[in-house]
Formats: structure tokens, sequence, C-alpha cells
């Protein structure tokens, strides 16, 4: 192996030839600055004349104070700040001893192209904040629409500057503490005249060193906590016309992770329709009690009656039931949302070891989830449980399931059976839709910082209520009747002109008429009175029950006040039979549009 010194390194020119091409450059850049020659372009009587001159052309620069005045003192906005500049520039003399404004220019022009535009142009700024308002947030979104309208196009970094800049002066800043909170909260509680202007109901803000008494949640709590309840007078207004409560939770609105409470009702068109919206630090029985006692506190503050509804319908989170207890403390009925613990036993029946038997446990749920009463609902309960336990083939997979269906859905939370309460949904699915709405068409699918979702939810609020206004073209009343279709009609109609045997029942104020159920055509007599007597020793026999339907139908009340213990009755509080009964009694006429699907077929979308 061989070994060799390596060469220390010289430069190729001397110490003295650098440092004299150094003091070369340092020379050549300071050069004296050029003199401008101004010219007086005209003299205007006030400031507010001059403002039209300056638009998107012109940049403030600097200033100079002199004895006839202020001076300011604009460059061509056409050419960046830094670097050469254009050699036109303006200045504007603000008179110290009058309120005129001379205005003078340089001799020299504009040393560019006219087309030549420093930054995002003040057109496509005004394209931007419509797209923006439109829901086009995003950059690349809006980047494709200027292309499509044929608009010279910023660059990704213009564009991404230019939307914080919006969005700041949209929302406000980013940050926001609990003092700012507070004021906002203060700044916006009084009770406006306007019934769509969104309003601060109540609010509740904790600091770290104040205790919040009889919170039995305080050790969940860290750190500050607030909640604000927002709504509107037309909003609040429609408690007086529910009898039930719809409450939930939704996340991804909020960047700091903090839920949103969304509290309403349903009408019998099965839509949903909100009382407002609660933005809080955490989702414990406190928010939700807050979140009630709002409502009513607002009902006070308006001078209306307060809010007694008879039914909760939720996903059995206890916040929700406890709180909802604290604050109405008078009889009502807890609906479990069918779909939240439909779900919930799927995930628990797929451990059982055979798949025909975790299939046939669910059909029987389901048949469970139709009961029509509470007392129905109890004895098929104990039938269903019957059935299982006394399989000849002991499946321990199957008690394992049986032990948690009974403890958490027949002793627990037992009210997920259609007939719990009338006229009330056994689903939560029209508020989980409007929890979409509001990402979808609120927020654009965007997590927002708190300080700029309550500006958010304030409109979000505002546009409810918009929505809800009687002159409005396409208002979304509540409806106090349930909606007939064409295609219910037409179903009707065709179940009318079938040869189905009907019993009548009749007595002084109303009148019963028992219904074969599917393809049955008429009911004997001792089927009759099997369904009556309401005793079945087995499950399968019970299935029995679901032969017949009852529909009973006052003779003081109109024919859409009738009843039936069917499972789209129970769902959509109308169907076939009630409305084919009355085309059968000469009570109604359907529209000449049903009789033009022939019978047997179903009407096309």
């Amino acid at each position: 192996m061989n070994t060799t010194q390596v060469a220390q390194y010289e430069s190729e020119s001397s110490d003295e030839e650098t440092q004299e091409k150094h003091t070369n450059v340092i020379g050549k850049a300071k050069r004296r600055r050029e003199s401008k020659f101004w010219i007086e372009e005209a003299t205007y009587n006030h400031s507010s004349e001059v403002e039209a001159l300056i638009k998107d052309d012109w940049s403030k620069h600097y200033v100079n104070y002199t004895e006839r005045g202020r001076k300011v003192y604009y460059r061509c906005n056409k050419k960046k700040r830094r670097g050469p500049q254009c050699p036109a520039n303006m200045c504007l003399l603000y008179h110290a001893d009058t309120d005129q404004v001379t205005c003078y220019k340089t001799e020299n022009g504009h040393a560019h192209d006219g087309d030549e535009i420093r930054g995002v142009s003040g057109k496509v700024k005004q394209v931007v904040v419509e797209l923006y308002s439109d829901g086009v947030t995003k950059p690349k979104q809006i980047m494709r629409a200027l292309e499509a309208r044929k608009m010279k196009t910023p660059t990704y970094g213009q564009l991404n500057s230019y939307l914080v800049h919006l969005r700041k002066k949209k929302y406000g800043s980013h940050q926001i503490s609990l003092g700012e909170l507070e004021q906002w909260c203060q700044a916006n509680e009084s009770i406006p005249t306007n019934e769509d202007t969104a309003f601060v109901v109540s609010y509740e803000i904790k600091y770290d060193d104040e205790d919040d008494e009889d919170d039995e949640d305080v050790e969940d709590y860290q750190g500050s906590r607030f909640r604000i309840f927002i709504s509107s007078l037309r909003l609040l207004n429609i408690t007086l016309l529910s009898s039930h409560i719809n409450a939930d939770a939704t996340y991804k609105l909020v960047w700091q992770g903090f839920p949103v409470l969304v509290v309403g009702t349903t009408d019998l068109k099965k839509s949903f329709h909100p009382f407002g919206l609660s933005i809080c630090s955490n989702e414990k029985t406190k928010d939700f009690e807050f979140i009630f006692k709002s409502i009513q506190l607002g009902l006070v503050n308006t001078n209306k009656g307060l809010f007694k509804p008879t039914a909760l319908v939720s996903d059995a989170a206890d916040a929700i039931k406890n709180g909802f207890r604290k604050v109405f403390d008078h009889p009502y009925d807890e609906i479990m949302c069918w779909a939240h613990m439909k779900r919930k036993v799927n995930n628990r029946v797929c451990h059982i070891d055979a798949k025909c038997l975790a299939k046939e446990i669910l059909e029987d749920i389901e048949m469970l989830q139709l009961s029509n009463s509470k007392d129905l609902f109890q004895l098929a309960s104990s039938l269903f449980l019957k059935k299982w336990k006394n399989l000849k083939q002991k499946n321990q997979s199957v008690l394992n399931f049986l032990d948690y269906f009974q403890k958490e859905w027949l002793e627990s939370n037992d009210g997920w059976y259609e007939g719990v309460q009338l006229y009330v949904p056994s689903t939560n699915n029209a508020l989980e839709a409007t929890n979409r709405t509001i990402k979808d068409d609120g927020t654009f699918r965007e997590r927002h910082t708190l300080s700029r979702f309550l500006q958010i939810s304030s409109d979000i609020v505002n546009n409810w209520s918009k929505e809800r206004d009687p002159s409005s073209i396409n208002a979304k009343l509540f409806a106090t009747e349930p909606d007939i279709p064409l295609s219910l009609w037409t179903l009707s109609y065709q179940w009318a002109k079938s040869t189905k045997d009907v019993i009548c029942v009749s007595n002084d104020s109303s009148e019963a008429f028992y219904i074969p159920a599917r393809d049955l055509t008429s009911i004997t007599q001792a089927d009759l009175t099997r369904y009556k007597k309401k005793k079945w020793t087995s499950f399968n026999l019970l299935k029995k029950l679901f032969d017949i339907w009852c529909m009973e139908m006052k003779k003081s009340e109109e024919w859409t006040n009738a009843r039936c213990n069917c499972p789209a009755f129970l769902k959509n509080y109308i169907c076939k039979h009630i409305v084919g009964m009355a085309i059968r009694l000469k009570r109604c006429k359907p529209p000449p549009a049903a009789k033009a699907v022939p019978v047997g077929e179903k009407r096309k979308r």
C-alpha cells in the first residue's frame, strides 16, 4: 500500500486581487438615486374623490410630513416591491390648511407591459371570493375554476396566501382565549327582533380556578371549560309544535376536537327540525343538561311556555339520558335508536359459532322490534329467550350472546321497538342526516378553529331558520299530518280493489278493521279469537300475530287520523290499509294518476 501527502489548497488569484474585486463590487452597488420630476395632475376638494385613483394599480410606498401638508407616495403595483421598480410614481398631497388633495405624477410613464400584474389581480380576487362563498374552498379547485373561466391563474403559493387573508377577514383570528370567547357571547346574547337572526341563548365559561358545583364529571375535565348554545326565535318556537326531543353529538367540525351537540325534533313527515346547536368542551352529563336547560331558558326569555317532551330519542348514551332526566322531571319514554342498536348487536352476534343460528337470531330480533306495544314486547322477549335458551344442542356462544342481549337490550335499554310511543321515530337517522349536512354544506368538510367556527355556527343556525320561513319558496314547514305520495295512493288503490275479506267490529265511537296480512285473503274465526287473546306459548306461534293487522278508525275524526298496527304505519304514520279502507268506504277519492298503473305493478320513479 502506497501512502502520499495531500497538497494544501492554493487559490489561483492572490488576496490583493480578491480585495480589489470586492471593492469594485461595493463601488458599483453605491449608485446615485435618480431624480424624479413631478407634474401636478389635479386638485380635489375631498379625500374620498381620490380613492378611485388608487384602486389596484398603486400601493403605498412611504409618507413624508411637510409644512404644506402630508405627502403619501405610491409605487406601481405591477412590479414587485423588491427588485427593479417601475419609474412611474404617484404622490398625494393632503393640504394642511384645507381639505383639498393634490395629485402629482412623475413625468416618466410605465416601463412594463400593461398586462403585467403583481400578485393576484383584483378581478381574480373577486372571483375567488365568490367561489369561496359558494363552497369552493380548496386552492386546486379554485385554480381549476379559474382555468375554466379562462382567467389568469395565480401560482399555488399566491392563491394560498390570499386564502389565508380571506379566511382571517371573514372569520377573524384563528386563536381565541376564554376571555375573548366570553366577550363574543356577551356581544351576541341580546334577543334580536328578526326571527331568523342567530343569538347566544345561554353560555357557561369555567376558568381553571373556578369549581363546577355538583359536577360528577369534574374528574374527566382538565383545564378550562365552556358551553355555548346558539339558536333563533323561529327555531325555539318549533318546541311549541313538538312532543319529543332528538339529541346527539357530532365531531370533526372544530379543529381543536370539541364536540358539537345538536337537538331538535321530527314532524309527521319524519323531517328533522333543529332547536339549535351547542359548542361544548366535552359531551358529559353537565353538557347535555346545559343544552336542555338552555331550551327552557330561551322559551322563558321569549315569553313562551316551558317545553314538556314526552320522549327522548338518542343512542342511549348515559350522558344524554342523565342530562335529560335532570331537566325534565315529568314521565317520559326513552327511545333507543334502532339503527345504533342493530349495529351493536351485529358486532356481537358474529361471535356465535353457527352462522345459521346467528342469522335466525337476527331475524327474531327484527321481529321483536316490530312490537306495537309494551305488553307485546315483554311477552315476545320472554318467548325469545325461552326459545334460544332451550335449544336441544347447547351452544355456549349462543348463551353468552343471550346474557349480553338480556342485560343490555332488555333490562338497561329496552326502548328500541316500534311501539314505544306513537308518532315518534324509532331511529335517530333524521338527526344523523342533519349532522352530515352540517359537514357538507356548513363547513364543506373542513375543520375550523373554534374562533372561526363560532361565526360558521351562527350562519348555520341562521340558514336553518330561514329555511323554515313560511314565505320562503322551498320552506321546510313543520308537518302536522303525514304525507301521502302518489306511490302510496297507487298502492292503496290497488289494495282497495283486491279481494281480501276484511272483518269490521263496530261500536258507538269507532270501527276496528281486521285485515289479512301479506298474501292471505281471509281470516278464520279461530285465528281472530287467538289474535284478540294474545296468549302464545312459543315464539314461533307468536309469529302468527303478523298474519293479521288491526286498523282502528274513529267515527268523529277524519280518516287520516286512523291508526294501524302494521310496520308501515308505525314507521311512516300512514299505510295502504288506512288509505285503501278510506277508498273502499268512499270517504276519499284517489287521484286519477293513481289508477293509471295496472294492478300488480309498482309505480316507476
